[in-house]
């Protein structure tokens, strides 16, 4: 079966570089494309299936950003399940002050050179506590397009999404402080884990998304 992996903001397939998948599944990496001015989430989502076969069944993974637009897809194009990784599967409420500083902030000249910085933290909010992380992590920032991560950060602080899509599973991390565990509600927590964990702690998470990934196929 078709499993199509959607990174986090900005990032790419080197997220999941170390994912070790059961040859059941034949494995595609979606890859961002340049938004449309003002373009909404769906139908940024929508030309996104350009990428994918919807004539066979699939499953789609969706790490963080990803795991969103995962959900517009599901509205879409009908997998078989959506597994989520460090996401959301709803809209995470934002005042309307802090969604005008939002906006305001990624107006300024300053945004993109702030938000695409490697410092402590950052490396704290995405939990890159070791040299190794931290690499990766500075390589995906430096390789982000300003406008992908502009636009993107502001159509996330506008989704409306207050319901679980159907066929969802969702992993997250005890200790992801970019999306705190006390504003989701997964289906399973890993101990420790934070927002990269799917790269950290990768043999963990590899072992339940070949579980989980394998129900469809029974």
């Amino acid at each position: 079966m078709n499993v199509y992996f959607l990174s986090g903001l900005g990032a790419d397939k080197r997220v999941f570089s170390k994912l070790k998948l059961d040859d059941r599944f034949d494995v595609h990496y979606i890859d961002w494309i340049p938004p449309k001015r003002k373009e909404e989430l769906h139908d940024y989502a929508a030309r996104l299936t350009a990428q994918m076969d919807t004539t066979k069944p699939f499953q789609l993974v969706g790490l963080s950003f990803g795991g969103i637009i995962a959900s517009e897809l599901s509205e879409i194009v009908h997998p078989e399940q959506i597994i989520l990784i460090s996401s959301t599967s709803t809209n995470i409420p934002i005042s309307k002050f802090n969604r005008g500083l939002i906006k305001f902030l990624l107006f300024s000249p300053l945004a993109a050179p702030i938000l695409k910085s490697a410092n402590s933290f950052t490396y704290k909010y995405f939990g890159a506590d070791t040299p190794e992380l931290k690499t990766l992590l500075k390589q995906i920032l430096h390789d982000t397009d300003s406008k992908f991560l502009k636009w993107a950060l502001a159509r996330m602080s506008e989704w409306n999404h207050p319901d679980k899509v159907e066929n969802l599973y969702h992993i997250h991390g005890a200790a992801d402080r970019l999306i705190p565990l006390k504003i989701v509600k997964p289906d399973i927590i890993i101990e420790g884990g934070g927002h990269l964990m799917v790269y950290a702690q990768y043999q963990e998470i590899s072992k339940i998304l070949n579980e989980q990934l394998g129900v469809k196929l029974k």
